[in-house]
Formats: C-alpha cells, structure tokens, sequence
C-alpha cells in the first residue's frame, strides 16, 4: 500500500499543543481538512465524524498513540494526518498516558477494506518504539512525515518479498567494560555474528598535531580504546536490543561513551557468522 498518496504535506505539523480530546481532535481535523481529498468537506463534518466514533470508544492505543479515525460521507479518498506533541496531550488513552503521536484518518463509507488496511498500518509502524522516538523529535513537519512513510516503506517492501527485516546496527564505544557486555548480551540475544574495529577518536588524532600537541592531555581527557561493532539485527529484535544496551549504559542521551546508529541497508547478502 502506498501510504504517501494518503498523507499530504500539509496535512503534518509539529508542536501539537491541546488541553482535552476534544481540542486535539479538532487540530487533526483541520489537518484532514488539508488533504486534496477533502478541500469540498466542511470541517465541522470532519470534528463530528471523529468525535462520533471517539464515542464508541477510545482510539488512544497507548504508549503515548492516538489515531482517530472515521468515514465521511461525501468523501471520495482517504486522507491522513500526522501531529506531534514532544510534551504530550491528554486524551482519554486506554492507558491513561499522555498521547505524544497522533495519526488521522478519514475515508468513504464504501471502502472499508483501505480503511483497515491503513488503521493496520500505522498501528504496527507507532507500536514500535524507535519509531515513536524518531517521529517525537523531528524538526519539521517534512522530517515528520518522511520519517513516517520510510518506515511504513521498508515495511512493506520485506512483507512483499517474504524476507525477515534486517537492520545494520552500528556501535562505537568507548569503555572496554561496556564493549564485553554488549557482546555477551548479542551472544544471549542469539545475534549470529559481529564484526568490531578498533579505532581512535578525534582528539588522540589532534593531540599528534604540532599545534594541539599535549592540548587534550591538559584538558584531564582520557585516552579510550574505541571500538566501533557492526552487526546484523532481526528487526523485530531491535527494540529489545537498543533495551538491553542502555542496560548496559544507560541514557544513551546523557551518555556520552557510546554511540548507536541504526540503517537499513538496501541488501544484504551473506552473514556475519564466524567461519
């Protein structure tokens, strides 16, 4: 399903502020009201449809989610909107959590086959963790959406070839202690294989140059053993993966040893395994 053509531009917006449900919905509506699709569907439509369906039950999924949902009369395609709030909304969550992520979507009466299919789709893409905290901190509304419809993307592309998923999960430490945790923790996760470099960080290569020679060492710096650990991670083990790490180190946004950066390759051929 190609979700792009369903959420618009315009139709994403960051900083979402909002006292009650009621305030939040009608922000989602006037981002539904941007679509191509409903430029001829009164907003106030839009509120009720939306305020109706909150009626029969909540669509806060929680793990800070909402995706407010309902059929239009009058409406010929589906649209979509996304809003973000980093401080979080209230808005009657199944868990009672703040909603942080909130997903719009409208449609025609005739067509509930999409419909399903696109609630499916942004209920599994928002359930995963990392997702979520890509979405919170985008710096615009494009990053927001882009963010979004890569994943839903990539998720697609494995489902249609029958694959598992694989991520590229890249590490840079700077801790000897923190390095042998993280491999045990990949060999009780059963992540078949690794590959780890050893490497130097930007002041060691500075401090060699005439005009900062003895710089870092005047500053109290260490000097650190980095290691820099390739591995190729399910991605349905990578929530727990990122988990068991900051186990390990903590906060990695305080952190200032370590490192983690996840890509998904465009193929993967081969294994990591020890031969």
């Amino acid at each position: 399903m190609q979700i792009d053509q369903y959420l618009a531009q315009e139709s994403c917006a960051i900083g979402l502020e909002a006292e009650d449900k009621e305030a939040v919905i009608r922000r989602i509506a006037e981002l539904l009201s941007k679509s191509p699709a409903a430029k001829d569907i009164p907003l106030e439509s839009i509120v009720a449809g939306l305020m109706e369906r909150e009626e029969l039950g909540t669509t806060g999924l929680g793990n800070g989610v909402a995706v407010p949902h309902c059929k239009i009369e009058g409406i010929e395609d589906f649209c979509m909107a996304l809003a973000v709030s980093p401080r979080g909304v209230p808005f009657g969550a199944m868990d009672g959590r703040s909603v942080h992520i909130v997903c719009g979507i409208i449609g025609p009466e005739g067509d509930p086959d999409t419909h399903l299919r696109l609630l499916a789709a942004a209920a599994r893409m928002l359930s995963i963790g990392r997702i979520r905290y890509e979405m919170v901190r985008s710096a615009s509304r494009f990053a927001l959406r882009e963010a979004f419809l890569y994943h839903t993307s990539i998720s697609a592309s494995c489902r249609a070839s029958g694959e598992e998923c694989r991520k590229l999960l890249v590490i840079v430490l700077q801790e000897e202690r923190a390095y042998q945790e993280i491999m045990e923790l990949f060999l009780e996760m059963d992540i078949p294989g690794a590959v780890t470099h050893k490497g130097s960080l930007m002041s060691e290569t500075l401090s060699a140059v005439p005009l900062f020679a003895g710089f870092m060492d005047v500053l109290g710096r260490s000097k650190p053993e980095t290691r820099t650990v390739l591995a190729l991670v399910p991605e349905t083990s990578l929530d727990d993966m990122l988990a068991g790490i900051e186990e390990i180190t903590g906060d990695l946004d305080s952190y200032r040893g370590a490192c983690i950066m996840v890509l998904s390759p465009d193929m993967v051929r081969g294994s990591l395994e020890t031969i």
